[in-house]
């Protein structure tokens, strides 16, 4: 598994999901991004109706946007198991009807949208997912839309299914991969923000990262493991602590914005300064899945942490 997964953001233009756009962020990525979510969090899987899931699995033909040798998991993020067995055959359909140029790595699934969904209840929500899917399964924590944890134990118990190949903790908490439970051959990547190499293996406990900064701040984070592969812990520690607080900066900007969610108004507002180099002020801000285009005061923000942790460029790529 390649350490660095990235949620790739959905772009829009009037209203729309623009596919040009997300093929064209996706080319820009590709020296340092090789693993794909689409339709994750960040890319406003919770949000995108079925008509625009279906525009979205359309890029997986356009080996522009995903060629060989890309890897692909789809986030199938809805609220209850009926649903998301029903966006697991929306994708089963769209695969059935024709190959695609990248390697389809299974889907994202995260436990039922229920406060009140104890152990019993997720392991048997996920029973029925694993049942229904012909593809690997990664287990996505994600309690901040959720609202209910699934615990060490659970995961550990779910491990044990063939398909059940990854674990993706956005909960900032780490319980689960701290637990000291072995959870056999599934891998464990961390998906909360800051803390980069602190929480790498093997001083950690997560193989790799699933990380929406990846969408803007991919050079860094690939130079971060390029380090530790290297021994170079130093300067790792070094580069890993100067983008957590550029990121910790980005994400309190985007936290004050009132729509959209802020994974991805924070790395919209990023990929615009890259996409526009030192012309982005005269560009329209970018448009969120709701129509509303991000303030200038997080475009700001994003500017001076692009600029300390990977330079503006004069032209950017969609120049």
């Amino acid at each position: 598994m390649d350490q660095l997964w990235v949620p790739i953001l959905t772009h829009y233009r009037d209203g729309a999901i623009d596919t040009a756009r997300i093929a064209a962020h996706l080319a820009a990525i590709r020296g340092e991004v090789r693993s794909i979510l689409l339709a994750g969090s960040t890319g406003d899987g919770w949000a995108v109706d079925d008509a625009g899931f279906e525009t979205l699995l359309g890029l997986l033909r356009d080996p522009a946007a995903f060629p060989a040798g890309t890897t692909v998991m789809v986030g199938t993020l809805r609220d209850t198991t009926d649903n998301v067995l029903a966006r697991i055959g929306q994708v089963r359909r769209f695969l059935d009807a024709g190959p695609i140029a990248a390697t389809f790595a299974g889907v994202t699934v995260c436990p039922p949208v229920d406060a009140d969904a104890d152990q019993a209840a997720i392991l048997a929500h996920y029973d029925r997912v694993l049942e229904a899917s012909p593809w690997p399964i990664s287990v996505y924590q994600l309690p901040q839309i959720t609202k209910c944890v699934l615990a060490p134990e659970t995961l550990q118990q779910l491990s044990a299914h063939p398909k059940v190949v990854m674990f993706k903790d956005s909960s900032g908490a780490d319980a689960v991969a701290t637990s000291g439970r072995d959870f056999g051959k599934v891998e464990l990547v961390r998906g909360a923000e800051g803390g980069y190499l602190d929480h790498l293996a093997p001083q950690g406990r997560y193989h790799g990262w699933l990380l929406s900064t990846g969408n803007a701040f991919a050079r860094p984070l690939r130079e971060i493991l390029r380090l530790a592969a290297a021994g170079e812990r130093t300067a790792a520690q070094a580069l890993s602590d100067r983008l957590s607080a550029g990121v910790a900066t980005l994400f309190a900007e985007a936290a004050k914005v009132p729509f959209s969610n802020a994974f991805s108004n924070a790395n919209r507002a990023a990929d615009h300064i890259l996409a526009h180099g030192c012309g982005w002020r005269r560009a329209p801000a970018p448009e969120t899945i709701g129509g509303e285009r991000l303030p200038p005061a997080l475009l700001e923000t994003a500017e001076a942490v692009v600029a300390e942790n990977v330079g503006v460029p004069e032209r950017g790529y969609l120049a």
